[in-house]
């Protein structure tokens, strides 16, 4: 495989990204099949005569985008393509621009090393001048949703990330999204100069508001999240809609559960789910993005877009 890639020390695009480049291109194609397990980050970097490290960090940037996966001493296995990405129409109208712009390269003299080279360095530097956006929630399930769902509304890509789990100074988002429920937790949270840091509004899902209308107003319902201002904020609401006897969980076992007739807890969690069920009732508490929040984040989105490209001066 290592053949199959070529380097550049002299080149203005980092090493370890040029790896990820030719990589991800060779598994999206299906050179590489999943399976397949890779040279180790070892035997990679002899053959390219780069450090060690370097091929190392690309493996791991690879594993991030859900291409390959790390198993053990079985090495490093590749795993596909995204199936999102399989057949995308986005995907095939950028074959057809590619292939039309190689053979404008071929008629030209260049060779397939050379187009493969330039075409890489030009891909890296437009990539770096996209927006780069970020969705941070308190588990992954619920990230990568409400990312999923941002791409949808904003047309632009999103990265799931969760709290705790991310080096905040690595990250090169220019733009951070979040809930109201965790805006004071990542405003706190180191993060390089000029990133931005908004919070969404997120609403009941409708699911949610059917299953709250029928409980019964005299049960005595629980409320478990992460942190008090979430718990507080989903009392409110809950109250708001009639309920009364109402109280905030600070832990699922024991004597916390005495008298409570059902949980209400984030969606998304199946595991806590699974762990209440046989104990309590339980409600899943789902949100949908805010209308007038994505209307603001589209807004948000295309003045930094401008700026970052210097359409605009933002004071």
């Amino acid at each position: 495989m290592a053949d199959m890639i070529q380097v550049s020390v002299h080149s203005d695009v980092p090493v370890f990204r040029q790896i990820i480049a030719q990589l991800s291109f060779l598994i999206e194609t299906g050179d590489l099949k999943p399976g397949q397990v890779l040279p180790s980050a070892r035997m990679l970097a002899d053959n390219l005569h780069i450090n060690r490290n370097t091929a190392a960090r690309a493996y791991a940037e690879l594993a991030k985008l859900g291409l390959v996966e790390s198993r053990g001493r079985s090495g490093t296995v590749v795993v596909g393509p995204s199936p999102a990405h399989q057949g995308s129409a986005a995907r095939e109208e950028a074959r057809r621009i590619l292939e039309s712009a190689a053979r404008q390269c071929v008629d030209l003299g260049l060779t397939a090393a050379e187009i493969q080279s330039l075409a890489m360095s030009v891909a890296i530097r437009a990539e770096d001048h996209m927006l780069k956006v970020s969705f941070v929630e308190c588990n992954a399930d619920r990230a990568e949703y409400f990312a999923s769902a941002l791409e949808a509304a904003v047309s632009i890509k999103v990265k799931p990330l969760v709290l705790g789990e991310f080096s905040p100074e690595d990250e090169q988002a220019d733009l951070i999204l979040t809930t109201f429920f965790h805006l004071a937790q990542v405003r706190n949270l180191p993060r390089r100069p000029g990133t931005e840091v908004v919070a969404i509004v997120v609403a009941p899902h409708v699911q949610t508001l059917m299953q709250i209308a029928s409980v019964p107003k005299s049960r005595t319902v629980g409320i478990w999240y992460r942190t008090d201002d979430q718990a507080v904020t989903v009392r409110d609401w809950l109250q708001d809609a009639g309920l009364k006897n109402l109280r905030i969980l600070h832990d699922l076992e024991g004597a916390e559960l005495d008298g409570i007739d059902l949980v209400v807890i984030p969606d998304q969690q199946p595991e806590l789910k699974a762990a209440l069920e046989p104990k309590v009732n339980v409600i899943e508490f789902g949100n949908v993005l805010d209308a007038a929040s994505i209307r603001m984040v589209n807004e948000v989105v295309r003045d930094m877009q401008a700026a970052k490209r210097g359409d605009v001066t933002v004071v």
